[in-house]
């Protein structure tokens, strides 16, 4: 074993690879290029000079070479901050000493590490180091560096049953719903009509058994900022609307002033108005199309529109996407089977009731918070949104053919073009 003391000067000088004069043969080979190198390693030993030279064959990826470790002699790509002399590995398992440690010479004065011409290695990595290096890499998380990757952390969900903010909503629900049936209507009917005509904007939605042109109607709900009306329609009939200037539910929907009908895709449920009771809607501004107004306002590619689900997740609070989310799935498992009579049982159960005003709720809370998006409106969105709503009044109740719940054409689904 030589001491420091043993070596005077180390020295290396790295011819260039010869470059491709054109992309012949050597272009199209295996990727490889052999860098000759020449160590020169002069030594006081007994007053021996010795002087090696050591071809290295250097494994490359594409013009860049790779570096071969002086330790365990494995080849490695060169980056950004790497050891010249050693692989991740080994510099992971400390073995990055001294140069007196890691420099031992053999007989011609070769570095550890090199190959020969003859590809035959000059010293080998003990397994011990390996292993070493190895262990230490795993338990640092896996990888050279031994960088953990960090988890991103999820945001706590919310349990619209137990959460006091959820059960606030619900409470409030309850508190602001009045539901007006022919056991009440003498008393509720004409109050709502009243409160509904006073409202800038109100909110709008129907439920029914298979609700189409041919699907019965059971339920009208509308809404204010302060009260959510449930009109049974199934126990009302057409006095739930009452004749054209008679100053009841059919005049404010037909108003074509104040207030401003608030509906979240109307088509549907202008088609089963018209064609059951002869509502013609008017002054309506449908928030699916409202959504998409506010989105391409920001400069968004929209093609396709969102459903209300999709809307409430965007624009309302998690608190309110929770109570919406969880009454949703509760109720659409009730109705769920193709021939099911929901909204046609009564009375309501609690949570089908609360359905119902939740949507008007939604409608309200949505339209609130896309008018504040848009409220510079310099490309008067709004305007367009009240033109393309006014066109899908007519949609679905021109048709000659009637269009059935839940089916849709791949056409109904896109984004309007306005």
């Amino acid at each position: 074993m030589h001491t420091n003391e043993s070596f005077a000067r180390v020295g290396a000088v790295v011819s260039r690879a010869r470059p491709s004069s054109s992309r012949g043969a050597n272009a199209r080979g295996n990727g490889r290029s052999e860098t000759r190198a020449f160590f020169v390693v002069s030594r006081a030993f007994g007053g021996v000079n010795a002087r090696s030279e050591v071809w290295a064959r250097v494994e490359t990826m594409g013009n860049k070479s790779r570096l071969m470790c002086a330790t365990c002699g494995t080849a490695y790509k060169r980056y950004t901050g790497c050891s010249p002399r050693f692989c991740k590995q080994c510099r992971a398992a400390g073995s990055t000493r001294d140069d007196a440690e890691t420099l031992e010479t053999n007989d011609d004065g070769a570095f550890i590490g090199f190959k020969r011409s003859n590809d035959a290695a000059i010293g080998e990595c003990d397994d011990a180091v390996v292993e070493a290096a190895r262990v230490k890499s795993a338990a640092k998380g896996g990888g050279a560096g031994g960088k953990k990757k960090r988890k991103k952390k999820k945001a706590p969900t919310l349990n619209p049953r137990t959460d006091p903010q959820c059960a606030e909503i619900l409470a409030h629900l309850d508190a602001t719903c009045v539901v007006i049936d022919a056991s009440n209507a003498d008393a509720e009917l004409q109050p709502c009509v009243e409160a509904l005509k006073k409202a800038e904007y109100i909110a709008v939605d129907c439920e029914g058994v298979r609700m189409s042109r041919t699907g019965p109607v059971t339920v009208l709900q509308c809404g204010t900022r302060d009260r959510l009306y449930l009109l049974d329609v199934q126990s009302l009939g057409k006095a739930c609307f009452g004749d054209r200037g008679a100053g009841g539910v059919r005049d404010v929907l037909e108003s074509k002033d104040a207030p401003i009908k608030l509906m979240f895709d109307c088509r549907m449920d202008s088609d089963a108005l018209f064609h059951q009771f002869d509502v013609r809607l008017e002054n309506v501004m449908d928030a699916q199309v409202l959504d998409v107004a506010t989105r391409r306002s920001l400069g968004k590619m929209i093609d396709r529109v969102s459903g209300i689900a999709k809307c409430t997740g965007t624009y309302l609070t998690s608190v309110e996407t929770a109570v919406a989310a969880d009454l949703k799935v509760r109720v659409k498992q009730l109705y769920a089977a193709e021939e099911s009579t929901l909204w046609a049982e009564r009375p309501m159960t609690d949570d089908v009731r609360r359905y119902a005003a939740l949507d008007v709720w939604l409608l309200i809370k949505l339209y609130e918070k896309m008018m504040f998006d848009l409220r510079d409106d310099e490309e008067d969105w709004v305007a367009r949104t009240f033109k393309e709503s006014a066109r899908r009044v007519l949609a679905f109740r021109e048709l000659e053919v009637a269009m059935e719940q839940g089916v849709f054409t791949e056409e109904s689904t896109v984004a309007p073009t306005f």
